[in-house]
């Protein structure tokens, strides 16, 4: 077979098959070049779902008469100039295929009049037949702005005719590409008229009430009514708009819209970040409602990933992601209360007003167990012996070993089986124990961490060069007076905390101790710039050390058994003092007090 080149009328028809899917692909990439043209008024006119005209008026800055042939060539586009200018796109369009590519599937009319030109100037049409790609230009007199009309679609491509849906079929997916054209652009009024008769009306929105009522007549009023407002920001991210409230689901994909830089888009990573934050808020099979906004610097996002235009990537598509599901989470979930600082009157009432729900029955039994302590929590003791010669310290004991069988029943009593002789598992989220002759070697990771922790701060903090790591997503924390001293903002920053006053009653939290880790550092915090603001002496830095030192331990958050053994590798964790040798006997005594607990528990 020799190679040819192709017609340039073939070269145009392959790349429509790209751009121009069915009618609604025509509209959206017309609606979007008036857009990035300036207008203020955009009206929409249709006749059998788009299939016979589609004719978009505008009143844009409009074309020249020299450049009209130009526009409807491939690869001609006044939106870029240069290869720099893919790194950073800020208009709609930028590729210089669209009308191209129509002109070639359909009957193309082009008339514009440029708003430099005289009152008294006629404007231009340029007319392509999608045959030979010849253009014919000729003069008719019209406003400044610019008028498209797309006759006959696919006229000279039946195979394309086929795939055609019913006209009222391709109507609705018309309509819907005006309205994410119109809540991405909410400056611009728009019009949609259907066989001579207007359908749809949206005036422009110049302030934020015009906003959401342009909102409700897009998606439907009972939405706004049911929504809740959106808008957060950190670094060069911003996230705006309106969510639906967790008890307004539906069942289907329909009004859930995004928008990058004003863009339109189906993102994978936006609707992931999206569906995570609503998960665990939403019945089975059902879905939310939004209208959300993204804005970041364009050099940080790729648009030119598909001829469409529906996909973006992100450079830090990571980043992007927990940035949305946080912001979206916060949104959705209840804020707390700020206490003033006279209605602090027990730390039991500060902890309660932060605990995170998942903890509130872990705090009220603390709060009411007279016999509590820390490592009856976590399970049986492996330093006492089977035998106890004291009732009343068996009875506390059983207490604690009881209830925590008792919350561990639903689960096996492993995180797993090893898979080979030998191999260590690790037990209630807390025990590393490994096979040795007749019986086993325990570590309590929990003890032997967050001891490692504490001297690798008292060290940092002694030297003075504490090693810090930034949050991704800085925590919001309230604070119950006015505003937290300089002298106490100094105390945390040389403790590694990076606490930036952000409100009358509120504070970032931006950076933490790099050595911190496995502990709910947010509630940690929080909890103790609430304690101590109830006191009324400042705490000094060394009470600061000490409190922070002890906190660790009551915001112990467990993490999985491959996570351990990396944290556990570079250490000599067998010669430490949590590590302990249980015999074959003490380990049988074990086992048949947690099946007499299990046993009583039913």
């Amino acid at each position: 077979m020799h190679i040819k080149k192709l017609s340039p009328l073939l070269a145009n028809q392959i790349a429509a098959g790209e751009v121009v899917e069915r009618p609604s692909s025509v509209v959206k990439e017309l609606l979007e070049n008036a857009v990035d043209a300036g207008a203020t008024r955009i009206q929409l006119d249709i006749e059998r779902g788009g299939t016979r005209l589609i004719r978009i008026t505008d009143d844009g800055h409009g074309i020249e008469r020299e450049e009209l042939e130009l526009a409807l060539a491939r690869h001609a586009t006044s939106k870029i100039e240069r290869t720099e200018d893919l790194k950073a796109i800020h208009t709609l369009g930028f590729r210089g295929e669209a009308l191209a590519s129509i002109s070639s599937v359909a009957r193309l009319t082009l008339s514009s009049k440029a708003s430099n030109a005289n009152d008294d100037a006629t404007g231009w049409s340029a007319i392509a037949q999608g045959q030979d790609m010849a253009v014919d230009i000729q003069p008719r007199p019209m406003p400044v702005g610019t008028i498209v009309e797309v006759r006959d679609l696919f006229f000279n491509t039946p195979a394309r005719q086929k795939f055609l849906r019913a006209e009222r079929t391709e109507y609705v997916h018309i309509e819907e590409t005006m309205k994410r054209v119109a809540l991405a652009s909410p400056q611009v009024a728009f019009t949609l008229k259907h066989n001579g008769k207007v359908t749809k009306r949206i005036p422009a929105a110049l302030s934020e009430e015009q906003q959401k009522q342009r909102i409700g007549a897009i998606v439907s009023n009972s939405f706004l009514g049911q929504s809740l407002a959106l808008d957060a920001s950190v670094e060069h991210l911003r996230l705006w708009g309106w969510l639906s409230h967790p008890d307004f689901h539906q069942n289907s994909n329909m009004s859930q819209y995004v928008f990058v830089n004003g863009r339109a888009v189906r993102d994978r990573t936006l609707n992931h970040a999206i569906r995570q934050a609503y998960q665990e808020l939403l019945p089975t099979g059902r879905v939310p409602a939004y209208v959300i906004y993204l804005e970041l610097d364009a050099e940080k996002v790729d648009v030119n990933v598909h001829p469409t235009k529906h996909e973006v990537r992100f450079s830090d598509a990571r980043q992007v992601h927990d940035f949305i599901s946080r912001a979206v989470s916060d949104c959705l979930q209840p804020q707390n209360e700020v206490l003033q600082a006279e209605e602090l009157s027990q730390v039991e009432e500060v902890q309660r007003a932060y605990i995170p729900q998942s903890q509130e029955s872990e705090f009220r039994f603390r709060s009411r167990d007279e016999y509590y302590h820390p490592r009856l929590e976590a399970g049986v003791s492996i330093e006492q012996d089977s035998s106890i010669s004291s009732a009343a310290p068996q009875a506390r004991q059983q207490t604690g070993r009881e209830r925590h069988f008792q919350s561990y029943a639903p689960k096996s009593y492993a995180t797993r089986k090893p898979s080979k002789a030998g191999e260590a598992i690790l037990v209630a989220d807390r025990f590393l124990m490994q096979p040795k002759e007749k019986g086993l070697q325990v570590l309590d990771v929990r003890g032997f961490w967050l001891d490692y922790t504490a001297q690798l701060l008292r060290s940092e903090w002694q030297s003075g060069d504490v090693k810090q790591r930034p949050l991704l997503i800085p925590e919001r924390l309230g604070i119950p007076v006015d505003t937290l001293s300089d002298e106490e903002l100094s105390n945390w920053a040389k403790l590694g905390f990076d606490l930036n006053v952000t409100g009358p009653q509120s504070v970032a939290l931006r950076k933490i101790p790099a050595s911190i880790l496995h502990v709910n550092i947010k509630q940690l915090t929080q909890d103790l710039l609430y304690t101590m603001a109830q006191e009324a002496a400042t705490v000094n830095l060394e009470q600061l050390k000490n409190r922070l030192i002890q906190s660790l331990d009551d915001y112990w958050q467990a993490e999985s058994e491959q996570a351990w053994s990396e944290l556990l590798a570079p250490h000599n964790w067998q010669e430490s003092s949590y590590c302990q040798r249980v015999s074959a006997e003490q380990l049988a005594s074990w086992l048949a007090l947690k099946q007499k607990s299990e046993s009583q528990a039913e």
